[in-house]
């Protein structure tokens, strides 16, 4: 039996407005060596009828229906189900451009890496936004990684998400990835990719950044859940921070702590600058609580300042001192996500 060199897997919930597009671009891929695992995890529209559609036409496609469990479980099952060489993550409201696949395998295979990375554009109904990360393009060794990339593993000084945080981006060797029991963690909803991103970089021996290729396409939903304040999503926040700090906390290598101070720092000011305005009252008393989660306060001690805008900096300190009512009434930037 001959092994398809990609695995993509496709995690997809109630997308039948945008599936099409989605698969017809990875299907009109210029590397045709892959298959495609459809993962429904519990669609409620005509997502699952799509993806049996896209199965009895190709012999490439494999489709799971699921209850759901959200994205984290449906990527660690196409991990476990995936028969290719290297594996690809792709978001179903997505679409990737046709030479995406074949450049990556191209520089794969010429520097025998454990994963690559591209950039993106970042796509609504109406504007498009290319987005790079500030780090060097070309290859990084084990020690290039080590000198130039821990720095940044977790979290950049300036409040933004290590270079890895976009999974979709990537192209990861799965041999790679299951040596090193690199899974999601299913009981993280929100922010998933940037824990997964943080332990592949960590581990990883070899890496290639094709800087300022574009070749993904990131549909920006305003209205979505990753943009708007909920219970749920910070509590996913305060799990993230823990297991990084059960994960990195005690790592011989580099010390980890600001950067995990750093990230802690972020998730509230995200949080907060999420926040409904309407019911002040009900703002002020929810932005309180954040304030003073003993995650939060913890994070303060024997911290210096971010290099970041004066308004975070002003932020930043209301946070420290629990000024909410004060936060409530400023306007105050929230970190991009």
């Amino acid at each position: 039996m001959i092994l398809p060199t990609i695995s993509v897997i496709i995690p997809v919930f109630n997308v039948e407005k945008y599936l099409n597009r989605c698969v017809n671009s990875i299907l009109n891929q210029s590397f045709q060596d892959i298959e495609i695992i459809l993962i429904n995890d519990g669609s409620t529209d005509k997502s699952g009828i799509i993806c049996d559609e896209y199965a009895q036409k190709d012999p490439r496609i494999r489709v799971i229906h699921k209850k759901n469990a959200r994205v984290s479980a449906a990527r660690n099952d196409g991990i476990r189900m995936a028969k290719g060489k290297y594996v690809s993550f792709i978001d179903s409201d997505d679409w990737i451009e046709p030479e995406m696949y074949q450049e990556m395998v191209n520089k794969v295979e010429e520097y025998n890496l454990d994963l690559i990375m591209c950039d993106y554009k970042k796509k609504s109904e109406d504007f498009e936004d290319k987005r790079t990360q500030p780090i060097r393009s070309g290859y990084y060794s084990k020690e290039d990684i080590k000198n130039e990339l821990f720095s940044c593993l977790i979290m950049f000084e300036h409040l933004e998400f290590p270079p890895t945080i976009s999974n979709w981006v990537c192209l990861f060797n799965l041999n790679f990835i299951l040596e090193n029991n690199l899974l999601y963690e299913e009981d993280i909803h929100y922010c998933e990719d940037s824990l997964f991103g943080s332990k592949v970089m960590y581990h990883a021996k070899s890496f290639y950044y094709l800087k300022n290729h574009y070749y993904y396409n990131y549909f920006y939903n305003p209205n979505s859940t990753t943009n708007t304040y909920n219970e749920k999503k910070w509590n996913s926040y305060l799990k993230i921070n823990q297991r990084l700090i059960e994960y990195f906390g005690n790592a011989s290598e580099y010390d980890f702590s600001r950067q995990i101070k750093v990230n802690m720092l972020y998730f509230t000011l995200n949080t907060i600058g999420q926040h409904s305005p309407e019911k002040t009252k009900d703002r002020i008393n929810s932005i309180k609580q954040i304030m003073s989660h003993p995650k939060v306060t913890e994070l303060f001690k024997e911290f210096n300042m971010p290099k970041v805008p004066w308004k975070t900096k002003v932020a930043i300190l209301l946070i420290k001192f629990k000024m909410a009512r004060f936060y409530n009434y400023l306007v105050i930037p929230k970190p991009k996500i």
